[in-house]
């Protein structure tokens, strides 16, 4: 019988089981059937993301029972095609690969994206490439720059299912019987439950090593878990190597203006960005500056960190 997990992470960034079914078959009444009956059990609160393999079934489902749910596509799976359909190309033109995992990866914004994408068709001439159309249909649905409007905890891939999937392999036989199947589950889900309460113990009684005597590391250390604790040194670490130089002439007696770029980066690689610190919640002329470069613009901080 078909055996769908329903995946997530809990604060420490461990896995966690929101539910699984097992199934007769792989139908949409069955699909419905699975995901109605898991929104009445989580009181009728649809995830704001949720991320499968390209199911055309299970899609359909997903946009009728969840229609306010970000629906997108593993990348892993997407990504691992990439040397089969795309590997004429890659063998006819030396840059290709590059140019292609520029639009891809390193897209910021879906306008720039949009940029890169019409340059590659325009360079390799792919209008007729059946396999990309089909994947520029879906790209809300993959790429990065439209992906990361919405949370997903970090998660691109359907990786966390699949090692769901590994986690009840130890306690799960192709030979077990249904019965026996559930007391093993509970049996796993119990030990999935002793490691977030041991993790939780951790918070309470161990300290966190710091590596700056900064205000906001210290707040940090206080407030999040021992994992995102961890990921967050990681993002602080990495903000030093960016600098943000005032720009004279920008700006208003009510914004200011930085130009912000990677110092450790060649010159030739570097990217400019403009951060502007409004002091209302204005944005006029922002669009004429974002024709220049990336626009990041963020209002004043009001409240606290949660």
């Amino acid at each position: 019988m078909p055996f769908i997990p329903i995946t997530g992470v809990n604060h420490h960034y461990q896995n966690i089981l929101f539910g699984f079914a097992l199934i007769r078959d792989e139908k949409e009444t069955t699909y419905r059937w699975v995901l109605k009956t898991w929104l009445e059990a989580v009181d009728n609160k649809p995830p704001i993301t949720i991320i499968t393999d390209q199911d055309i079934t299970l899609s359909n489902v997903i946009s009728e029972v969840m229609p306010n749910t970000n629906h997108t596509y593993c990348t892993w799976h997407i990504s691992s095609k990439f040397p089969e359909k795309l590997s004429t190309l890659y063998t006819q033109y030396s840059e290709f690969k590059t140019d292609f995992n520029a639009c891809i990866y390193k897209s910021l914004s879906p306008t720039e994206f949009e940029g890169r994408w019409e340059d590659l068709k325009e360079k390799y001439d792919l209008e007729n490439h059946n396999w990309l159309n089909d994947m520029y249909a879906i790209r809300r649905q993959w790429v990065f720059a439209f992906m990361k409007q919405y949370f997903a905890a970090g998660m691109t891939t359907t990786s966390r299912s699949e090692s769901m999937n590994s986690f009840f392999d130890e306690c799960v036989k192709a030979s077990t019987g249904l019965k026996e199947f559930i007391e093993n589950s509970q049996k796993a889900l119990e030990s999935q439950y002793l490691r977030e309460v041991q993790a939780d113990f951790d918070i309470e009684y161990k300290e966190r090593r710091l590596f700056s005597n900064s205000s906001m590391e210290i707040h940090a250390s206080k407030i999040y878990t021992k994992e995102m604790f961890k990921r967050f040194q990681k993002e602080l670490q990495k903000s030093q190597s960016f600098v943000m130089k005032s720009m004279k002439g920008c700006g208003d007696y009510l914004s200011k203006m930085y130009l912000v770029e990677k110092s450790t980066l060649p010159e030739i690689n570097r990217r400019n960005f403009f951060l502007k610190n409004l002091k209302r919640q204005d944005i006029v002329d922002c669009v004429k500056l974002s024709k220049v470069c990336p626009l990041l613009v963020v209002a004043p901080f009001r409240g606290t960190i949660t």
